[in-house]
């Protein structure tokens, strides 16, 4: 099993604080495109939205993509979040980080997939080292 650590903000629409004319959402059918011929690729959720919302919330929240959620991670950290989960789930052969935040990674610099947080996944570069571990596995 693959998983994909998931943020929402500056991945699946605009970043807190940044000016542009998107909506919410606007770049949730892009990763659902890219997703759509990898079904062994699983979503655990580690955007600040986990504090919100409870796991069946988040599931509708990502429309298409609901299915494949199998949990989020715990814990205010993200990188700490994410080794948690990661320890609790050996089973998990692959994983990447899709976030726009580079600082709470510096460890997982290589399962790292970094947005610019106006572009979130219309990030061509984003996209390009997504789809590049998705045909990779």
């Amino acid at each position: 099993m693959r998983v994909l650590f998931l943020d929402f903000d500056g991945v699946l629409h605009a970043g807190p604080g940044v000016v542009t004319q998107t909506s919410h959402w606007c770049w949730l059918p892009v990763l659902h495109e890219a997703l759509q011929a990898h079904g062994d690729v699983r979503i655990v959720v580690h955007s600040t939205w986990r504090f919100q919302y409870d796991l069946d919330e988040l599931r509708e929240l990502l429309g298409a993509l609901g299915p494949r959620v199998i949990g989020a991670t715990v814990g205010p950290g993200r990188l700490e979040g994410i080794e948690l989960w990661l320890s609790e789930h050996p089973d998990v052969g692959d994983f990447r980080v899709l976030d726009d935040e580079l600082e709470p990674f510096h460890s997982l610099s290589q399962q790292l997939i970094a947005c610019d947080p106006a572009l979130g996944m219309s990030d061509p570069q984003a996209l390009r080292r997504l789809r590049a571990w998705l045909v990779s596995g």
